[in-house]
């Protein structure tokens, strides 16, 4: 039942696309001159984005995502041991806030989730607000390449926070010692990242988590420690 309410999930996308760039009178995202890894991330965000809208507008859409990519990240919490988490910083909101409202149904709060486009933020609040959870979880404007970390011991980076890169180089230089910092990616080599960092950081990469749905719908979430 599942695979066929994906079906249709994956077919409403491309029709919703389809309008979408009609009423645009062009693409929604330009490729050209893209690496495969920035082709690959910005198609990636270019659905997720759609997704999140599609989430905010059809309730069975959003429960179709809840009970697959939401059971996912709370699965991810579990195996991190995210228990004892005293702030958590979520980069990469998007219109439909789900790691937060999964951070919050699992008894955590102060929740910091940020994204750089205003109108998705307003989608973000107002969902939280019918949720009655703009008390426990804050959405706010704000870069993963800028935003200040010296109050969180948990940031969750978003599989489509972009650059990537850019953001893992500020969280690792400005968070506090013993941060637990999850990545969530498809394309980044976490591993290879980390090891050529300039200058070098003491970090350890701790544990993965291999995250499934469908052949197209996929990716790994790391989980990192700043050592000092």
């Amino acid at each position: 039942m599942i695979a066929v309410k994906l079906i249709y999930f994956r077919n409403l996308f491309k029709l919703y696309t389809a309008i979408y760039n009609k009423l645009k009178g062009g693409t929604f995202i330009d490729y050209k001159n893209d690496s495969r890894e920035e082709f690959n991330t910005k198609r990636a965000n270019h659905f997720w984005k759609i997704v999140d809208i599609l989430d905010c507008k059809i309730k069975p859409i959003a429960k179709l995502y809840e009970k697959t990519i939401g059971k996912k990240y709370m699965e991810e919490s579990k195996q991190f041991n995210l228990s004892n988490a005293k702030r958590v910083l979520h980069i990469g909101c998007g219109s439909y806030p789900i790691t937060a409202m999964k951070l919050a149904e699992m008894g955590y709060d102060n929740i910091v989730t940020i994204d750089q486009d205003a109108k998705a933020l307003k989608r973000a609040n107002k969902v939280l607000y019918k949720r009655n959870l703009n008390g426990r979880i804050k959405a706010e404007k704000g870069s993963g390449t800028t935003y200040p970390l010296g109050e969180f011991d948990t940031i969750i980076v978003s599989g489509c926070s972009v650059p990537k890169k850019q953001v893992l180089e500020h969280i690792l230089k400005n968070s506090e010692p013993k941060t637990r910092i999850i990545v969530r990616k498809t394309e980044l080599d976490v591993d290879s990242f980390i090891k050529n960092l300039n200058p070098p950081q003491d970090v350890s990469i701790i544990d993965k988590k291999e995250n499934y749905i469908v052949p197209t719908i996929y990716w790994d979430s790391i989980l990192i420690i700043k050592n000092n």
